[in-house]
């Protein structure tokens, strides 16, 4: 199974689904973190960060907003499905209340659209699914809880990776906050950790994709 998480700025694939990242790696699934944004100081603790998740392929984009740039964005993002042809995609909640995290939902749910017409590509591919996971917006109802239970020490060393960022929202506030909110999940799914998401629908059949009709 190939998976992509993709996320607006270094930490946020750590913050959100750290867990999920290492888990699926450690269970031998191609896995990748592609980010949308960076600067040189959060990049260079982006690479240490998903390392510390048990990864080697990742993406990152040197745009230093996600939101003045979807034009290229999105024709990047384009390219990367129909070269990584990923089985599922992890991203931003739509509800965020950052204006790069909306962004790059809206992003990523056009550009799993158009990667599937075969009117535009002569090798088009189709996502099967999309989940959108939780930074500080936490999820109202979520579809499926991911116990990460085995690898959360793997998730709380990444986040403790981007030393330039630790320090916003008080002393402890990410390493704090993502804790508690991911023994609370846990909770919810009967573990000790736990990572939720929401699956988002996606259309199966259109008159512009190879599968133009299927079975219930």
């Amino acid at each position: 199974m190939k998976l992509a998480f993709i996320f607006a700025h270094p930490d946020d694939e750590s913050l959100s689904t750290g867990g999920t990242i290492a888990k699926y790696a450690a269970e031998g699934d191609q896995v990748i973190t592609v980010c949308l944004s960076s600067d040189s100081v959060r990049k260079s603790e982006y690479f240490e960060a998903v390392k510390a998740l048990g990864i080697e392929e990742n993406l990152i984009f040197d745009y230093p907003d996600v939101h003045k740039n979807e034009q290229l964005i999105t024709q990047r993002l384009i390219e990367f499905i129909l070269d990584f042809k990923p089985d599922i995609i992890i991203t931003h909640i739509e509800e965020d209340y950052h204006i790069d995290h909306k962004s790059t939902f809206k992003i990523v749910r056009e550009c799993i659209e158009w990667a599937a017409h075969e009117t535009q590509y002569e090798n088009p591919h189709l996502v099967s699914k999309l989940y959108t996971s939780e930074t500080t917006v936490l999820l109202p109802n979520p579809h499926i809880f991911i116990d990460i239970t085995e690898f959360y020490q793997k998730k709380e060393k990444a986040i403790r990776c981007y030393k330039s960022q630790l320090h916003k929202g008080g002393d402890d506030f990410y390493i704090n906050f993502h804790r508690y909110r991911t023994l609370m999940r846990g909770t919810q799914a009967s573990v000790k950790y736990a990572e939720a998401f929401m699956q988002i629908p996606l259309k199966k059949n259109s008159p512009f994709y190879k599968i133009k009709h299927s079975e219930l």
